[in-house]
């Protein structure tokens, strides 16, 4: 590794192997084990954790273009999501649905989305 990684940048996404336009940057969690530290009441001290299974999660905004379909992106589900990443790591969401609202911001023609899927894979580069 050199002493510097490109960790910033442009980031590329695929839903189903169709390129996906990103106007923002996307967000995401990888998803798993969460644990929420569990403190007794009447001592104060941690008596253990919590552990639940939480999803997979990418968001962030595309362009409105005459060929986005927003119903068809709503309807979206046990899709793959991959995201090539400017650090040269590639993380692969499967089965992901569309969980947001695909609001359209009309000053940029922007849309929102989110999907949320099963715990995403990070390979690295």
């Amino acid at each position: 590794m050199s002493q510097f990684d490109d960790v910033g940048g442009i980031y590329t996404m695929y839903v189903d192997k169709l390129e996906f336009l990103l106007k923002g940057d996307p967000e995401f969690d990888i998803g798993g084990t969460k644990r929420t530290v569990i403190r007794g009441a009447g001592d104060g001290k941690i008596h253990g954790c919590k552990v639940e299974k939480v999803n997979s999660r990418i968001s962030g905004t595309t362009t409105n273009t005459s060929e986005l379909d927003i119903e068809a992106l709503r309807e979206t589900k046990d899709a793959t999501i991959t995201l090539y990443c400017p650090n040269g790591k590639v993380v692969s969401f499967p089965h992901c649905s569309f969980t947001g609202d695909p609001t359209v911001s009309g000053a940029e023609g922007e849309v929102s989305f989110e999907f949320q899927g099963d715990k995403a894979t990070e390979i690295m580069s």
